[in-house]
């Protein structure tokens, strides 16, 4: 189970209008288009459709995936919306940011390194301006993270980053499925306080019980969690992270952690990394309302560099 920090910033608006397009540029991206598409195309062939019910494998053929460079204005790494009638946005910028963090996560893990770098990337991300850097851009994961261009090569990091980047796209794609198949009704917003946390409450929910079939643990929701915590997307593309929200997800996991085991070679395992992933969702929430925590956060990330994020070992956390 990858070991990952959680905390949280600050949400203010001018987070919105930091441009991260410049990650990658536009132009990078665009030459990955191809690439990128069959990656997210044999997601959904592999990793969603075999699990649709009938009724829901008709729904979902008649929608469009749209995959624009980035989410304008205001992009995030993190965008992913269904604004329109039978139409999911998932931009190109999204699926190689999620590409690369698997990547850096998994590596680090197979290593035995912190993730607390990454915590440490995503708060200099979020707190810093691309004049900050080199070329008056940001730097992509791989690079702020000190992953080398070999990491790929170990079966251990191949196999996690799979892994890791299939569950996240899977959970972005049926999340915003579940969105354009349910919205709630007014007696459902009023138990929920908020329209808005009723409707992400069921797209998570919508989203995991297509993926229990699976009989694969969510490996990579802990990292979109904590992505979207960091660098969550501008009204209306956002997917608001509340306390309520997470405990939800928390307690959905734990009252099906049977199911999401069964099939799995070693149910034992699978259901200790279940357990683990809802209690660290569980503590995600606990850090939302964490006011103290978030400015501590948001001082470390102003003054965070790339030269601070050399993987370390746990014993050598500051």
């Amino acid at each position: 189970m990858i070991r990952i920090v959680f905390s949280t910033l600050l949400f203010s608006a001018s987070l919105y209008s930091a441009d991260w397009t410049s990650l990658y540029g536009a132009g990078k991206l665009e030459n990955q288009r191809q690439r990128l598409r069959k990656d997210v195309d044999l997601v959904i062939a592999q990793e969603i459709q075999p699990f649709l019910t009938v009724e829901q494998a008709h729904a979902f053929s008649r929608i469009q995936l749209d995959m624009p460079v980035a989410a304008q204005p205001d992009a995030s790494p993190f965008d992913s919306y269904s604004a329109a009638e039978e139409h999911i946005t998932l931009p190109l910028l999204t699926v190689a940011f999620v590409e690369d963090m698997a990547e850096a996560y998994s590596w680090l893990w197979a290593n035995q390194y912190s993730s607390r770098t990454v915590d440490e990337y995503l708060g200099m991300l979020r707190n810093r301006l691309p004049a900050d850097f080199p070329d008056n851009r940001y730097p992509s994961p791989l690079v702020a993270l000190h992953i080398p261009n070999n990491a790929m090569e170990n079966a251990a990091v191949a196999k996690m980053t799979q892994r890791v980047r299939r569950t996240t796209l899977s959970f972005m794609l049926l999340h915003q499925f579940g969105h354009l198949s349910y919205r709630s009704t007014a007696d459902e917003s009023a138990r929920k306080h908020d329209t808005a946390e009723a409707d992400e409450e069921f797209a998570d929910a919508f989203a995991l019980e297509v993926m229990k079939k699976n009989s694969e643990t969510p490996a990579g929701l802990l990292m979109l969690i904590h992505g979207m915590m960091y660098l969550p997307s501008a009204p209306p593309k956002n997917h608001p992270v509340t306390r309520l929200r997470l405990k939800a997800m928390a307690d959905y996991l734990d009252a099906r952690v049977h199911e999401f085991s069964e099939g799995r070679p070693d149910r034992r395992l699978a259901t200790i990394a279940i357990e683990s992933l809802a209690n660290h969702i569980r503590q995600a929430g606990a850090f939302v309302s964490d006011s103290t925590g978030q400015q501590f956060w948001a001082e470390q990330g102003r003054k965070t560099t790339v030269a601070d994020l050399l993987p370390r070992r746990l014993a050598e956390q500051p």
